[in-house]
């Protein structure tokens, strides 16, 4: 919540959180009369109340919405002891926020060598001198010999340098395709129905059902099993700016840049709005204190920045 709405009267702001859940199911002409007596007591009550519904709108207004408004519901008639209304109502947005992002999106990445959880970064010595960094909520597995130098992506992304000189070329397995270079810096993103190879320097070989492609240094492409896309141009360190610690937006929709922080939170960020979602923004942010910079952004884009458990409203 904003500091303003808790240090006013944190006492009247959880009151009128109390009030949310409580008219939210089916209230007793009673609890009507009491809610009105309750709004009447002071100024500071009734602004506590119209905070509380615009945080409330915030949530509605989002694809949380259904699951939020179920949630309020099954708040207001629960038989809970011994838990505030308001821990159960913020309670309500994290179950809602965890329905979207899944426990840690690993998917069936159970048996990985290595992984990260959302926010977590790794860097990895690999057995032929190779370096590789595994980004937020990711999962690698290895096999290297004197016959095979191969990583399989299970999930998220992961950036390779791959060691120059070997007999062998280096060889990534992932959903989509197969990845083989001898001398490449490069990543791999896999996110919803496609993939996403980035080359920094070197020349990358992609193999899939599709067909076959290479690209070399500042060159992205999108792809599944069943499509190749085209190749882009593109500034491919700013790109993978994750493995130094930073991500870049250049004039980038506050939308994108949303979707592009949940990857880094254990839960959603929202945005409010048309006009704040087409917002285009340009920054360079560190990963290494995420509330900061949630907060930086919500700076630049002249927004409220509103934190639930799992859930960042923008407004």
């Amino acid at each position: 919540m904003p500091d303003r709405f808790r240090s006013r009267n944190s006492a009247i702001d959880d009151e009128a959180i109390d009030w949310l859940v409580r008219l939210g199911g089916r209230p007793s002409a009673d609890e009507r009369q009491a809610f009105s007596q309750w709004c009447a007591r002071s100024p500071a009550h009734r602004q506590a109340w119209q905070q509380a519904q615009g945080l409330l709108q915030a949530v509605a207004d989002t694809r949380l919405a259904r699951e939020h408004r179920q949630m309020v519901q099954v708040l207001a008639t629960s038989p809970a002891r011994g838990i505030s209304r308001r821990g159960l109502l913020l309670g309500g947005a994290s179950a809602a926020a965890l329905a979207g992002v899944g426990v840690l999106g690993l998917g069936g990445s159970a048996l990985a060598d290595q992984r990260t959880a959302p926010g977590q970064r790794l860097q990895l010595a690999l057995p032929d001198g190779s370096r590789a960094w595994l980004n937020t909520a990711s999962a690698v597995s290895m096999q290297f010999g004197a016959q095979q130098r191969q990583m399989a992506l299970d999930a998220g992304e992961l950036f390779v340098e791959v060691a120059a000189g070997g007999v062998l070329p280096f060889t990534l397995n992932a959903r989509d395709g197969q990845l083989r270079s001898r001398d490449a810096r490069f990543s791999l993103h896999q996110r919803g129905g496609h993939s996403v190879l980035t080359v920094v320097a070197g020349v990358v070989e992609l193999s899939a059902i599709a067909g076959t492609m290479t690209l070399a240094a500042n060159q992205r492409l999108l792809f599944n099993n069943g499509v190749l896309g085209l190749r882009e141009n593109l500034d491919a360190d700013a790109a993978t700016a994750w493995t130094r610690g930073k991500l870049i937006f250049n004039q980038q929709p506050l939308q994108d840049i949303a979707l592009e922080l949940e990857r880094y939170l254990r839960g959603r960020v929202v945005i409010v709005g048309d006009r704040l979602q087409r917002l285009q923004l340009s920054g360079v942010f560190a990963l290494d204190d995420l509330p900061a910079l949630l907060r930086a952004v919500a700076a630049l884009a002249g927004a409220e920045l509103v934190n639930l458990p799992l859930l960042h409203v923008i407004r």
